[in-house]
């Protein structure tokens, strides 16, 4: 059973960095969901009435940026979930209460765009349920369709007819109609049609489209069929915007970005449309990376019901602006801003929004109100139009919802930052390591100044109100070697204590340097100068190396080199560089004392560790055979990418390997000695977790930290903010070895803490960090 966790977040006085790529605006109106380049997504309390609008929650999770979200539940049901999707392939659900990732799925297709939509399901109207599935398309020659319970894929959708990209996409049900029609257009400009039902879904099978036809619009990144009527059908690609009709896919109006749209020109400022929608049955409204809206009066026969209706464009004829969502300011954007424009029925009939989510981190929204046909006409009675100017209803941000919370958010180092005159940019956290053995926190900061100080104390200055709090400061020492920022630390001890000194701390710095501290005088012991770019990561060797290379570390930089650094002669063992792209992975055979690097280019670089010098280069299958051969060495603990080693060691050393591998490898090689051997040992080992594993989780509940402090950054450009994880089952452990440990016999005995079940459970919690309790007990 895992143990309790609770985490918590010092931010600092800082917002932290949101350059929003997608947003959300949940049915019911009451949560926004942001997702950004940097791979988190913040969900935001929505309050309409008060157009009050907090952010309330930061998932952490995607380490890509976020290309697209949507809902995944239904309006009716109890658990609201999100769907999203990163440009690595992640495809993730959480939870929108209390942001729990509940499922995550990653595959080589990259989902650029998800359309949710609650398909009917069941025989008789009143049996009729609705499950959401997911649409999803990308940089692929299909329609994916997803559950979005368990993000299983259940059918595709695929081209008959010149299969290419599919670019934008619409789902619809047609009156008097029982299954879906899918309508979708390819990045070359063919439109195809998909008739398809629930029974269809659940089938697997993949269904083929029903009608194509070419058109003249390519790369369209928008795709809406009118909700009011469901005969036109709206495309917007970056150039331009066309209407359609839906029934035989004829072109009935076109508006290029380069048409001068008269009144004072404003449109002009456009340099890209990037979607749009139906606002009424003859009004759209279409927006760009300006961050402006622009609302078009349809022509005549572009509107269902009109005499002129599906009558030809006539030449020099355009649709008219009649209105501009103007942006809060003038500010020119860095990257294109995120859309999204939603319908809400109301009491009153429906109201309609559009938002906008910037780079820096604010959301603007407006509340567009329908023109009455009186003031149509007065509007189109003037010659040229003046389009009608909608104001911004709310404009906020991070940063301005970080100003206005009171008392400010701490930072672990505000104490510290405070005595140095504020929060200065030489002072900013670049690098944080929580030394569990010591009860100490190392930050390495932008001035390469390493500060280290007790991390309960720090804690308690923030979180707890006292007496003294005022004066009781924590303590700190600050090292200085670094000349630029640090940016990685190591504590090998807390690694691997058996190998290292506890007093040893490593560091790494942008000025290419890797120096060796002692914690207990703040002395700089050595200096190491070796690669020609900054220290990206520190890490230790495996422990089923050879003795010399176990008391060594590993530095990776960003010249593409390996340095190898023996901790105990305070010299370099092994420099492998001379690779041409970054490091990926770092592997290890100690039998044959083989170094194993992987770069991106898919080649595997073999350094010998005890002679320094390049054994082989493999690509290929090769490699990949190679990389395996040291995960089942190491019985599937193995390496690491660039954020770990893998602590691997052969087979023979310690019996390490899983003996599932040695009885599948027995029965390939028919050899029945191994395969009797590795049934025993599989055996013992299942035995022995059984014998053993109330005293494992005991023992080791007590060699647990209650406290872990874990680094978070949103942005590179961010100062870090920290997590506390207080472990609650290890913590309660803690507390009754120090009470046992300053009880008397006598107390113990009136405690009834004396029989056999108690003094093994109490042996268990005490004698590792105890010895006196433990004597004090027998």
């Amino acid at each position: 059973m895992g143990s309790l966790a609770v985490p918590l977040v010092l931010w600092g006085r800082d917002a932290p960095t949101h350059d929003i790529s997608c947003v959300l605006l949940t049915r019911d109106v009451k949560t926004l969901v942001t997702g950004s380049r940097d791979g988190q997504i913040c969900i935001w309390d929505f309050d309409p009435p008060k157009l009050k609008m907090v952010p309330r929650v930061l998932l952490v999770g995607h380490t890509a940026p976020v290309l697209s979200l949507a809902q995944g539940s239904g309006s009716s049901s109890y658990k609201q979930t999100i769907v999203s999707a990163a440009e690595n392939g992640e495809f993730c659900t959480w939870d929108l209460r209390d942001g729990r990732c509940l499922e995550l799925v990653t595959s080589h297709n990259v989902h650029s765009s998800i359309t949710p939509y609650n398909m009917q399901c069941g025989g008789r109207k009143d049996d009729q349920k609705s499950l959401v599935r997911l649409f999803c398309t990308g940089n692929y020659p299909e329609i994916q369709v997803y559950d979005a319970v368990t993000l299983q894929m259940l059918c595709t959708l695929v081209s008959r007819l010149q299969p290419d990209w599919i670019s934008a996409i619409h789902v619809l049900r047609p009156a008097k109609r029982t299954d879906e029609v899918v309508l979708g257009v390819t990045q070359s400009g063919w439109v195809k049609v998909w008739t398809v039902s629930e029974k269809d879904v659940v089938s697997g099978s993949a269904i083929r489209e029903h009608e194509s036809k070419k058109i003249q619009a390519s790369n369209a990144c928008c795709l809406v069929c009118c909700s009011y009527n469901q005969r036109t059908v709206l495309l917007v690609t970056p150039t331009d915007w066309q209407i359609y009709d839906a029934g035989d896919f004829t072109q009935l109006a076109v508006y290029n970005i380069n048409t001068p749209a008269g009144g004072d020109g404003v449109i002009g400022q456009c340099s890209r449309y990037s979607g749009g929608s139906f606002l009424t049955n003859e009004t759209v409204i279409i927006w760009g990376d300006c961050g402006s809206g622009y609302i078009f009066k349809l022509l005549p026969n572009c509107v269902v019901g009109t005499k002129e209706f599906h009558k030809k464009q006539t030449a020099g004829e355009n649709p008219v602006l009649i209105g501009i969502c103007s942006p809060p300011t003038s500010t020119t954007l860095n990257t294109p801003p995120a859309w999204q424009f939603q319908t809400i029925p109301v009491h009153s009939g429906a109201e309609k929004l559009l938002v906008r989510g910037d780079c820096d981190g604010s959301v603007v929204l407006w509340r567009i109100m329908d023109l009455q046909q009186q003031q149509m006409k007065q509007l189109l009675a003037v010659t040229p139009v003046q389009p009608l100017k909608t104001k911004v209803t709310l404009h906020t941000s991070l940063h301005q919802e970080w100003a206005k919370v009171n008392p400010p958010p701490v930072g672990l180092l505000e104490h510290v930052l405070s005595q140095e005159g504020g929060s200065g940019e030489a002072g900013r956290v670049c690098a944080t390591l929580f030394l569990g053995n010591q009860g100490r926190v190392a930050c390495g900061r932008e001035d390469g100044s390493i500060l280290l100080l007790p991390a309960t104390e720090a804690i308690m200055l923030h979180l707890l109100h006292t007496q003294h709090q005022q004066t009781d400061v924590a303590q700190s020492m600050i090292l200085r070697g670094h000349h630029r920022r640090v940016t990685c630390l190591l504590y090998p001890h807390g690694e691997s204590g058996g190998r290292y000194p506890p007093n040893q701390l490593v560091s790494g710095g942008a000025d290419f340097a890797v120096v060796v501290w002692d914690l207990c005088t703040g002395v700089q012991q050595q200096r190491f100068v070796l690669q020609a770019g900054p220290v990206l990561q520190l890490m230790i060797t495996p422990h089923t190396c050879s003795v010399r290379v176990q008391q060594c570390i590993v530095s990776l930089a960003a010249d593409h080199s390996v340095a190898l650094i023996s901790l105990k002669e305070m010299r370099v063992v092994l420099l492998a560089a001379h690779h041409l792209c970054p490091i990926t992975m770092v592997k290890w055979r100690p039998l044959h004392d083989f170094l194993m690097v992987a770069t991106s280019d898919g080649s595997l670089h073999v350094w010998q560790m005890d002679t320094g010098h390049l054994d082989r280069v493999v690509t290929g299958v090769v490699a990949e055979e190679m990389l395996a051969a040291c995960d089942e060495l190491c019985g599937g603990s193995g390496g690491g990418a660039a954020g770990g080693l893998g602590a691997g060691g052969e087979g023979a050393q310690g019996g390490l390997a899983n003996p599932a591998i040695h009885l599948l490898r027995g029965l390939r090689h028919r050899n029945i000695a191994a395969i009797r051997h590795a049934a025993q040992r599989g055996i013992q080992q299942v035995l022995g977790e059984q014998n053993n594993e109330q005293d494992i989780h005991d023992s080791c509940k007590m060699r647990c930290c209650p406290l872990m402090i874990q680094p978070l950054r949103t942005h590179s450009a961010d100062p870090q903010s920290h997590v506390l994880f207080i472990d609650i089952e290890a913590l309660i452990v803690q507390l009754l070895s120090d009470e046992y440990a300053s009880m008397s016999p006598r107390a113990l005995e009136e405690a009834e803490l004396t029989n056999s079940s108690h003094y093994h459970r109490i042996n268990l919690l005490t004698h590792p960090a105890s010895p006196e309790a433990a004597k004090k007990i027998a």
